[in-house]
């Protein structure tokens, strides 16, 4: 038979139970991650502030 007789299967067989391990799997840096979710925290948070914020009475 003509054709690909490679067999070997290339698969990860570890268990990724918990964040932590999926973040090392991937290897994402956590520091970018974490500016990441300040930001996002403030950005959060000024959007709550204006929407929060009692209009001036002229």
């Amino acid at each position: 038979m003509i054709g690909n007789n490679d067999t070997t299967i290339q698969v990860d067989l570890r268990k990724r139970s918990s964040i932590k391990d999926e973040i090392d799997y991937r290897n994402l840096d956590i520091q970018s991650c974490m500016v990441v979710l300040v930001v996002m925290t403030a950005l959060l948070f000024s959007v709550i502030s204006v929407a929060a914020a009692n209009a001036p009475i002229i």
